[in-house]
């Protein structure tokens, strides 16, 4: 247990003013950091902000999956030379791996090694599931792919909207990960469904407000899911809040008309809490205080929890 003291100098490093990103890496080990949250007062905004560690970026690698199938993936690594967990982002229909750039770079930055997909992004998602799959599975056999301190017995998977749905099939058919988090989820196939069944992992789920855009089958996730599992919604929040600005909508029209940088920004420290959590425990506890309060207080609602089914 951390004194006094301890939990106040951490906190302030914690929030960046004790040295500069190159002396805190020196003196801060990722594991360190992550298990000393545990003890911390869950409070969801203390991860709003940026991790103490920098970022390295090494964008657009290429790994072949299979005889026929090249998968083309952004990865950010916090430059930290200890144990690192693995995040693998799957983004969702009609988007591409650049919508989630800014949380790859925010998870990264509280010491991960993070992945964003790149797959077709329309018509062949249970094909991207199985994608997904083989992936994970690659990255758990050779981890150094990634680097000399990815830990393959820490990954887990993240998927928006459709990308949820690869993410379930993936692991419904033995995807070697810890647990999921799934952004605004939704069904593409009856298939997924089944997958639900098998997947005994913990999950969290961070829902749009349901006023304003309800996903696909959204509801089915928490119905059949097998294993332990959260849900709650971002009061406000649409559908691509939950990844980034739709690069697609700002080609055509220089922005994203629906998506709010507020909304975007609470997603994040969301899924930042979400992901720490498991990598952590292995368990949803950690996300569960951290939820139970900011519903509490109105950041967050809508919140559900269960065991394992």
């Amino acid at each position: 247990m951390l004194s006094i003291f301890s939990k106040f100098f951490l906190a302030i490093m914690l929030a960046g003013c004790v040295i500069g990103p190159e002396r805190r890496e020196e003196v801060m080990k990722a594991e360190h950091l992550q298990n000393n949250i545990m003890v911390l007062e869950p409070q969801l905004i203390r991860f709003e902000k940026s991790g103490p560690f920098s970022v390295s970026l090494r964008p657009d690698r290429e790994f072949n999956v299979d005889l026929d199938q090249t998968l083309v993936v952004d990865h950010f690594a916090a430059k930290s030379g200890d144990s690192l967990p693995i995040v693998i982002i799957s983004h969702g229909n009609f988007s591409n791996k650049g919508a989630h750039r800014r949380q790859a770079k925010h998870l990264a930055s509280w010491g991960f090694h993070v992945v964003t997909v790149e797959s077709p992004n329309r018509d062949q998602w249970l094909e991207n599931g199985t994608r997904l799959r083989k992936f994970l599975e690659m990255v758990h056999q050779w981890p150094r792919i990634l680097g000399s301190n990815a830990d393959k017995n820490r990954i887990i998977v993240v998927g928006h909207s459709f990308g949820g749905s690869a993410a379930i099939l993936a692991i419904g058919s033995g995807a070697p990960v810890i647990g999921a988090v799934l952004l605004d989820p939704a069904v593409v196939h009856s298939s997924v469904t089944s997958a639900m069944k098998k997947s005994d992992v913990p999950v969290v789920l961070l829902g749009a407000d349901r006023k304003i855009f309800t996903a696909r089958g959204r509801s089915m996730f928490r119905k059949n899911i097998a294993g332990e599992m959260i849900e709650v919604t971002v009061p406000k929040a649409a559908h691509d809040d939950a990844q980034g600005p739709s690069v697609f909508a700002q080609a055509a029209l220089g922005i994203d008309p629906f998506t709010s940088t507020t909304k975007q920004a609470l997603f994040r420290s969301t899924l930042t809490a979400a992901v720490i959590g498991i990598a952590t425990s292995g368990t949803l506890d950690f996300s569960t205080k951290i939820f139970e309060r900011a519903a509490k207080d109105g950041v967050l609602k809508d919140l559900t929890y269960r065991d394992k089914i």
